[in-house]
């Protein structure tokens, strides 16, 4: 599978305004995805040799960075504890935030 870039894949995917809508739900897990791309391309690992370092295949890393797979917690650190990073994460008031986010 060919290496596209995040945004490339976000462009295709937005195009549906239901997983348009899906995605803004899950904003704070697609932001640490793409911490995670650049970190991956700042390292210079393929897609390939991460698959590799978790035991799974580049053709999920590929899914996953373009969106078409969810990008769970489970997920995120996999791919982060394959580039040798752990993931950290905080709560932030709603009134404080500068987001407007609406899980419900």
């Amino acid at each position: 599978m060919k290496e596209i870039s995040w945004e490339e894949g976000e462009k295709r995917i937005l195009k549906n305004p239901e997983v348009a809508k899906e995605c803004e739900k899950a904003e704070p897990e697609f932001q640490a995805l793409r911490q995670l791309i650049l970190l991956r391309r700042k390292n210079k690992i393929s897609q390939q040799k991460l698959a590799k370092l978790i035991n799974s295949h580049q053709s999920h890393i590929a899914r996953l960075e373009t969106g078409e797979v969810p990008p769970s917690l489970k997920a995120l650190k996999r791919y982060a504890h394959g580039l040798g990073y752990i993931v950290e994460f905080s709560f932030i008031s709603v009134k404080d935030s500068h987001r407007n986010y609406n899980y419900i």
